[in-house]
């Protein structure tokens, strides 16, 4: 039997996707939360779309275990929206993913996952499709054939609770490997609106193939968007504390200027730079900032 390989998504890069790498590299080291901002912006509007989100997600389950995973064994940890989103879709999201999805892999969680109604209704046909294609890059939107079955989607649930009451006509998904356990997820939404008489119009291929472009060259960032939350090499955020300290080690200030910038005494610092060291591997500084720049 003869596979057939997945093919590779269409990048297009003009003036405009340079001038926006310019735009990012600018940013001082650390700056990864007003970067993300800048690029959320960009994308949406590059592609006249009304909303971008960047999710990161870490693989924690392998084998077995994973096969028989509603996710594949992954998890979606950090998430970051440029708008806010519609109601409908907000109350979905918090009902199941911002208790459970984002929560402590227990085993109360484990089996509450694989339950049917849970498999199906929140996983969905496009969390499957998205995650199956982990460690490589993927750029599609809803109706792309190599994606998923559009028509037998439209009649699932999950289309019904998270597409079609919120709004959400189309959906394109940009995903990033950074290593074998984290990927960097850029989603890109178009709404109905009473302009098209409600009826969305849905992301062209040039459409998908800017927003590829776009975030197929900042392989830096989608890595220091993942390691600015804790997420390369583990899968518990890191505090707004430890976000703090760790941007504060990536500027270059001493431990008690980070000290005096939170209010809290050096030696607390002190610790919480150690715990950061150990957290990423690393022995010192130097260390962390080669880590940082990959």
């Amino acid at each position: 039997m003869t596979v057939r390989p997945k093919p590779q998504p269409a990048l297009a890069v003009d003036a405009a996707t340079f001038a926006v790498w310019d735009r990012l590299a600018a940013f001082p080291v650390g700056e990864t939360d007003a970067q993300l901002q800048c690029l959320l912006q960009w994308l949406m509007q590059a592609v006249n779309a009304d909303n971008a989100i960047w999710i990161g997600a870490v693989r924690v389950l392998r084998g077995v275990r994973a096969k028989d995973d509603p996710f594949l064994g992954w998890r979606l940890r950090g998430r970051v929206t440029l708008r806010e989103e519609p109601s409908a879709y907000r109350e979905q999201h918090q009902r199941y993913y911002a208790t459970d999805h984002y929560g402590r892999l227990t085993r109360g969680y484990y089996e509450r996952s694989h339950r049917d109604e849970v498999r199906l209704v929140h996983a969905g046909m496009t969390g499957t499709a998205s995650l199956a294609g982990a460690g490589r890059f993927r750029a599609h939107c809803l109706r792309d054939p190599d994606f998923l079955d559009f028509a037998a989607f439209k009649r699932t649930e999950h289309y019904r609770l998270y597409y079609r009451i919120p709004g959400i006509v189309d959906r394109m998904t940009v995903g990033f490997p950074v290593s074998g356990d984290a990927e960097s997820f850029f989603l890109i939404d178009r709404y109905r609106t009473r302009a098209d008489g409600g009826r969305g119009r849905p992301f062209s291929s040039c459409d998908v193939a800017v927003a590829a472009g776009a975030l197929r060259g900042v392989r830096s960032l989608h890595r220091q968007l993942l390691m600015s939350r804790g997420l390369l090499g583990g899968d518990k955020l890191l505090s707004p504390v430890e976000r703090h300290i760790l941007f504060g080690l990536l500027r270059g200030d001493t431990e008690r200027e980070i000290a005096a910038g939170l209010g809290q005494k050096p030696a607390t610092v002190h610790k919480y730079v150690g715990d950061l060291h150990a957290r990423f591997g690393v022995c010192g500084r130097a260390e962390l900032m080669a880590l940082w720049f990959g």
